[in-house]
């Protein structure tokens, strides 16, 4: 290899996508897109559910249940948004839609806790979406089991003392924010290696690499140093958007752990762009294909939610899907109090780039 040729080569490449508008956006396009978009759309609080609460005992036990049911609330927003008060308006709003869930405290509520008998709470649900109504179903469980402990600890069976793996929690917000910035490292370096080497056959210099002395080995090199450039650049905006909008914020003692294994993932992710723009050579056809398929691996993969969330058979799919533990051994170490040990995800990365690069040369090699 010849490292001034490796140079002239990434040069050429970084000149030309600095000067290419839709090659220097498409690859931070997504990552952002996605941030500003499930970020606002599932964050940023949109976490309290309409009902109506109706209350027909002027009883302290009564009036001291609803209060609980108002003030109930996780660290995001109040459990419930109370809509209405009055008992035909919250039946309309509920067989509208326009309430999740109409709670009714009955007026002999308080006698029947002074004689040791259970209340019946009587609630009409919206059971259309059975995920949100699973939530308010479970909220209002969890009220009534508040309350008992604080104003019945006596009838009160089970409490709960609660321990957390952070001191405070992480928001979905941040959570999804630093998600993109795991998926920018992975679609700028494919995406870019792949758009450079499509240009050599769409601006027809691809005749002239191939009457070059020894290109192929020089040719990867320039392209891959090139690419991880151009990954690094859109992974560095789509990191400061994360951390400024979002509040994502990394130890700085992980940061060299993190660049570390980020590199190996750029550079097999850049040997795969490689390969696919040398197969395809049309920048039309690849770069859609790869959007695509990040931003379906973001959601299927483990990063708009941990892979222990997803459906057992979106699990089963992510245990041979790349993605899947890029995504998920990223955040662990950048959220996790105790980190897994990264020494076998860091000699799968380099696997995985040594096997792509040697598929990218092979590939290039068949079509120069």
């Amino acid at each position: 290899m010849n490292p001034d040729r490796i140079l002239a080569i990434a040069t050429k490449n970084l000149r030309q996508w600095s000067r290419d508008r839709q090659a220097l956006a498409g690859p931070m396009l997504i990552p952002l897109v996605l941030m500003f978009l499930c970020g606002v759309l599932f964050g940023f609080g949109g976490d309290d559910w309409n009902i109506g609460l109706v209350n027909h005992s002027r009883g302290p036990r009564a009036q001291a249940f609803e209060q609980t049911i108002r003030d109930s609330r996780s660290n995001i927003t109040p459990y419930f948004k109370v809509i209405t008060t009055d008992p035909a308006e919250a039946d309309r709003l509920v067989h509208q839609g326009r309430l999740q869930l109409v709670i009714t405290i009955p007026a002999d509520f308080d006698a029947k806790i002074a004689a040791g008998s259970t209340p019946t709470l009587e609630t009409a649900v919206y059971n259309i979406n059975t995920d949100m109504m699973k939530n308010a179903r479970l909220r209002l469980d969890r009220v009534i089991q508040d309350y008992a402990a604080a104003h019945h600890p006596d009838r009160t069976l089970i409490t709960i003392t609660q321990h957390t793996t952070r001191t405070s929690d992480v928001w979905r917000k941040t959570f999804i924010a630093n998600s993109t910035a795991i998926l920018a490292v992975m679609v700028g370096a494919a995406l870019n290696t792949a758009i450079m080497i499509a240009r050599e056959w769409e601006r027809h210099t691809a005749k002239e690499v191939r009457l070059a002395p020894r290109p192929l080995a020089d040719l990867v090199s320039g392209t891959i140093l090139a690419g991880l450039v151009a990954a690094a650049v859109n992974t560095a905006v789509t990191l400061a958007v994360a951390m400024l909008a979002f509040g994502v914020r990394i130890p700085l003692d992980r940061v060299p752990l993190l660049l570390a294994l980020s590199g190996g993932v750029a550079l097999a992710c850049a040997g795969l762009g490689i390969a696919i723009g040398a197969w395809l050579r049309d920048y039309r056809t690849i770069q859609p294909l790869l959007m695509v398929t990040f931003a379906g691996s973001f959601f299927a993969a483990g990063g708009f939610s941990s892979i222990p969330t997803l459906p057992r058979a979106v699990q089963a799919f992510d245990r041979f899907w790349p993605p899947a533990p890029v995504f998920d051994t990223l955040q662990a170490w950048t959220w996790m109090t105790d980190p897994p040990n990264p020494t076998s995800f860091a000699i799968a990365a380099a696997l995985a780039g040594i096997a792509t690069i040697t598929i990218a040369a092979f590939t290039l090699k068949r079509r120069l």
